[in-house]
């Protein structure tokens, strides 16, 4: 018999598994350690030294803690924000952060609809780079989310640079690709950074 063919949401769901699987075998110290050298590699990141405004994804559940980069960031006096992922127009939102943060049933924080915002026409004159995390990314910078594809819309035409931030362990040599996904200009893990795109990251 020949061989069945797998689909691409099939393949993306299998490496979903898998990749859930491995943040759940991290330990708390290994996470805490990790959280800190990417941090420091995030930071030393030319287009992050440079950047005055970032976007920062909040972590939640089994992701690599973002506090220690957002809170060095704090202290560099940087104005940040965060992403509000909207299902009723499937749109990321910005708003200026620190904030009034909401807890989705799944753990995620995120503002309430109808928080200040950046409006959508000045996001690419306000932001100067964006920290991004996911399930999954690969070697050339793709990243693997949770299916709905917010940052692919978000990130799609900008020149603003994205910075995949993950442990070592969720990256894969190739990740399956669709026209639309959009790759990251960098990606720091505990143990490297991989500079993937020449926009002075």
């Amino acid at each position: 018999m020949p061989p069945v063919a797998v689909s691409l949401s099939d393949q993306k769901n299998a490496l979903r598994e898998d990749l859930a699987r491995r943040l759940e075998a991290v330990s708390p110290a290994q996470a805490a350690r990790a959280a800190e050298a990417c941090a420091e590699r995030f930071l030393a990141l030319p287009a992050v030294a440079s950047a005055r405004r970032l976007l920062v994804c909040l972590s939640f559940g089994t992701e690599i803690s973002t506090v220690p980069a957002i809170a060095r960031l704090q202290a560099a006096d940087r104005q940040l924000y965060v992403p509000r992922a909207d299902p009723r127009d499937g749109q990321i939102h910005v708003h200026p952060y620190p904030c009034e943060l909401v807890e989705l049933g799944f753990g995620l924080r995120q503002p309430p609809r109808g928080a200040p915002e950046v409006p959508s026409s000045e996001i690419d004159s306000t932001l100067d780079a964006a920290l991004v995390l996911g399930l999954g990314f690969d070697e050339g910078g793709y990243r693997l989310g949770h299916g709905r594809g917010y940052f692919d819309r978000f990130l799609a035409g900008r020149r603003l640079p994205a910075i995949g931030f993950a442990y070592e362990l969720q990256v894969v040599p190739r990740l399956p690709r669709e026209p639309h996904d959009v790759p990251m200009a960098a990606l720091v893990t505990e143990a490297s950074t991989r500079h993937i795109r020449s926009r002075g990251v």
